[in-house]
């Protein structure tokens, strides 16, 4: 019984570390007034890259490299974009989501004949990553430091009024648009740290590698009330869940994919019931 709960336990920690990474990076674009609806697609994307620059250069920390610096700069010019054209910055991040399903699609058929699963060959592994509880942990630690940047730093302190009230950093001389813009950047790093630890865990590029992921990130940030611990919790729920689900498949008279789909209503709901609303920038939410 000891034995079964500590396996669960494990499980349920490596599920969360992917979808922690990728709700921090949501919540500080959630400060900001801008909502990172692209995580999931941002993800895959990401994921794809780290798998492909990996499988050309054999070094892992070439992929996340890559993954991390395109990723990144494919956000910055969607937030520039957003920014300049005042677009809805709702509607450009579901558009990122499409992007990326086509764009891997593509890239997979050119680079490597296929639109399927992408193995990542082992003897292209020259020099590899940590895995399992090093990276587990690290992904938590990243909790105390995200609260740290937003709440004790002067331009964490700036990227959470220029969503609340950026007329007054307006009115001090400070750009509201770089700070919105930092906040898409910031969430574009987390969700290539994401994505980029789902490909190598499983050792390949699937087409629906995020898998929904980034949604119930985005469902942890309001679950979660919007502060870096309380997300993390809401996190580990959703992760309990799927675990639950894996390790109840089989054993119950429900069909296995009632059970596969329990995190996502559990993140539907979460979506629901949150007293938080989504709210379009310069609306109060």
């Amino acid at each position: 019984m000891t034995a079964a709960l500590l396996s669960m336990a494990e499980a349920t920690l490596s599920v969360a570390a992917p979808i922690l990474l990728a709700a921090l990076g949501a919540l500080t674009s959630e400060y900001a007034g801008v909502l990172a609806v692209f995580m999931d697609g941002a993800m895959t994307l990401a994921g794809f890259t780290a798998i492909a620059v990996t499988s050309l250069t054999g070094h892992p920390l070439a992929g996340l490299a890559a993954a991390a610096v395109s990723t990144v700069t494919l956000m910055y010019g969607v937030s520039l974009f957003t920014e300049r054209t005042g677009a809805n910055p709702f509607l450009t991040g579901l558009g990122v989501n499409f992007l990326s399903q086509g764009l891997t699609s593509l890239l997979s058929v050119t680079l490597f004949g296929t639109r399927g699963v992408i193995p990542l060959d082992a003897a292209a592994l020259m020099h590899p990553l940590p895995r399992g509880w090093p990276v587990t942990a690290a992904a938590f630690l990243m909790v105390p430091l995200t609260a740290f940047l937003l709440y004790r730093t002067v331009p964490g302190i700036n990227l959470r009024v220029s969503g609340s009230d950026p007329d007054l950093l307006e009115s001090r001389g400070i750009s509201s648009a770089r700070y919105r813009t930092l906040s898409w950047c910031v969430a574009a790093l987390f969700a290539s740290l994401a994505g980029s630890l789902l490909a190598f865990d499983l050792g390949a590029f699937t087409p629906a590698l995020s898998a929904g992921r980034g949604w119930t990130a985005l469902a942890a940030v309001y679950l979660g009330y919007r502060k870096p611990f309380t997300v993390a919790l809401a996190v580990l729920v959703f992760a309990a869940a799927n675990s639950l689900a894996n390790a109840l498949q089989g054993s119950l008279p429900v069909p296995a994919t009632v059970l596969l789909g329990l995190p996502y209503a559990l993140a539907l709901a979460a979506f629901a019931l949150a007293p938080q609303r989504i709210a379009p920038r310069g609306e109060k939410a």
